[in-house]
């Protein structure tokens, strides 16, 4: 016979190797659950009994494909679907490196808008000859907040000309092409909530007959444009015009676009721009390509002057030396290991443009510092005292 106390010690030492985590409650551990892709979630249903079935309860779907064979990444997606409890989805995201049926892809959407999805994205790789045409499920959804569509290639993804989509606040659209086939001024007019939006790597189709992006959002907050994509050839006949008199935030990267805003923005909090332009292309004067761009991105700066902090990357600063000619005073840049000169008659150009800013930041670049340094900022009081001193 045991002991009292011998038990009492053993079942004290259970209790302390006993699986805290299991002891949860069940909506605890789903929502931890969600923190994985849904692969390595459904790989915890060999941890106990316990877990067998919580993957099917999943709200957040995430099918990334990691390079198995294609016909197997599909019968997993399609296994996981037909399992799944029939409970709404918080999000649903799907991202594809090889080439799939467009019929799968639009299964998958159907499915995450049935579950009245608030989040999807979608990566789509599909046959050129046969692209996904986004279903009216999601055209007019009511319960979407956030959507996120990337063209692998350019001829993956249908552009719609219209949208419904009323809860809507953010759109993402990565690699579209917009041309006669797919727009007609619409496209944002079906989103009168849409706080933000972000082009990235999208153009205007040369040669066509659309020539003018609109981007009417009355209640836009946040625009960011990357690496806009139209060909050179086109830079002063493509134009985005910008009508969205709330907006708070501009952010731009790369190639910059012909934009021009419409209308005064008085609650404008912050303009930031990483300018280069690509030097790689023989059939273009780079020379003239950067004093054109050059000039743009100040004219800009003229239409944004309302602006309350202003960040620039070190390269277009660099780029707007070509507007001025500078020889000798200049604003250094202080870091650890290094010093960067900048002169300070751009510095003051640029100010000059923006005459409401009260912040300048510099983005360094990240080989010559380390992160916790890469943002340097200025007040206007600071950046007169730096130009004292030299």
């Amino acid at each position: 016979m045991v002991a009292p106390k011998i038990k009492k010690i053993v079942n004290q030492k259970q209790e302390s190797n006993e699986d805290k985590l299991s002891s949860l409650p069940d909506c605890i551990l789903i929502h931890i659950l969600s923190f994985l892709d849904t692969e390595s979630a459904i790989k915890t249903s060999v941890l106990s009994k316990r877990y067998r079935l919580l993957w099917t309860s999943l709200q957040c779907l995430d099918f990334k494909f990691h390079g198995c064979s294609v016909d197997r990444f599909l019968s997993f997606v399609n296994h996981v679907l037909e399992r799944r409890e029939h409970s709404n989805l918080s999000m649903f995201r799907l991202s594809l490196k090889e080439q799939v049926n467009s019929g799968f892809l639009d299964n998958c959407i159907a499915y995450a808008m049935k579950h009245k999805v608030e989040h999807l994205r979608i990566r789509a790789y599909a046959d050129e000859h046969s692209p996904l045409t986004l279903p009216s499920l999601l055209l007019n959804s009511s319960s979407l907040r956030i959507l996120r569509l990337n063209n692998v290639s350019c001829c993956s993804i249908m552009l719609p000309k219209s949208l419904a989509l009323p809860g809507l606040k953010v759109l993402r659209l990565k690699n579209f092409v917009f041309s006669d086939e797919n727009y007609n001024g619409e496209l944002f007019l079906g989103c009168p909530n849409l706080e933000t939006l972000i082009l990235n790597k999208c153009s205007i189709r040369p040669d066509g007959e659309v020539k003018v992006l609109d981007v009417k959002c009355l209640n836009l907050k946040n625009l960011e444009i990357r690496h806009w994509r139209s060909p050179w050839r086109c830079f002063d006949e493509h134009m985005i015009s910008v009508n969205a008199p709330r907006l708070c935030s501009v952010k731009f990267q790369g190639h910059i676009p012909n934009v021009d805003f419409k209308e005064d923005i008085w609650c404008l909090d912050e303009v930031c721009i990483d300018l280069y332009c690509p030097t790689a292309c023989a059939m273009v004067d780079v020379s003239e390509r950067r004093r054109r761009t050059s000039e743009f991105c100040m004219s800009m700066l003229h239409q944004l002057c309302e602006v309350k902090s202003l960040a620039l990357s070190l390269n277009t600063i660099e780029e707007q030396q070509l507007l001025i000619n500078i020889k000798r005073s200049r604003i250094n840049v202080m870091c650890k290991d290094a010093m960067i000169s900048i002169p300070i008659h751009v510095m003051s150009y640029i100010l000059e443009s923006s005459p409401s800013a009260e912040l300048l930041i510099v983005e360094l670049p990240k080989g010559i510092v380390g992160q916790d340094l890469r943002r340097k900022m200025f007040t206007r009081k600071s950046m007169y005292w730096h130009a004292g001193m030299q």
